[in-house]
């Protein structure tokens, strides 16, 4: 591959061409300042003027992706830290979206380990809230709990039963801690009615 340094209209490229001088190979694009999207550089394997493969791109806000690319965009496994929120996403990305499986972590601690798509939590995950000790684990639809989940408090009781919309809809089974056992009833996250079903142990 021959090294080449061109101009473009939204920035400059240094690196890999090929016989067509497009870029190809290992180079690195330094976007405008105006860039739409905010990019400020590209380092890593091009394919036809695109990102292919593997790269480092950094935005002018500070965040940054590693990972794996085609035809520009995030496509494959990579790592995202978003500088002004302090979250970081490490996990898998189809058309520049999270999905696949990955994790989660925002700056208090907290974070959501597995499935995605289009860039929202879906499908089966985990999310634990560090500072309250507690933890979710279910289904999600569209970026909230949907379906049956398990939430685990930071005694140890634990709650199964069913979600909507991302609360506790219908009804569920508290586990406690001290062995008594509870049917709960909810509607729109508000507790209704309960019936103790084992009595705590003595």
């Amino acid at each position: 591959m021959v090294q080449a340094r061109i101009r473009y209209e939204e920035g400059s490229y240094t690196g890999e061409v090929n016989d067509a001088k497009v870029p190809e190979g290992d180079g690195v694009f330094e976007y405008r300042g105006d860039d739409d999207d905010g990019r400020l550089c590209y380092d890593g394997e091009w394919k036809n003027k695109a990102a292919a493969g593997y790269g480092v791109m950094k935005w002018q806000n500070g965040d940054r992706y590693e990972g794996d690319w085609v035809e520009g965009l995030r496509q494959g496994k990579g790592k995202y830290i978003s500088k002004s929120t302090g979250g970081k996403y490490e996990g898998e990305y189809t058309s520049d979206l999270k999905q696949g499986k990955g994790k989660y972590t925002f700056s208090n601690g907290d974070w959501y380990d597995g499935e995605w798509k289009e860039g929202l939590r879906h499908g089966h995950g985990t999310y634990v809230w560090k500072d309250k000790n507690e933890k979710f684990e279910g289904a999600w639809v569209g970026g909230v709990k949907e379906g049956t989940g398990h939430f685990t408090y930071a005694s140890g009781d634990v709650f199964t039963g069913p979600y909507v919309a991302g609360n506790r809809h219908g009804l569920g089974e508290l586990v406690k801690e001290d062995g008594e056992v509870r049917n709960e009833n909810y509607k729109e996250g508000k507790l209704v009615n309960f019936t103790i079903t084992k009595e705590k142990a003595v």
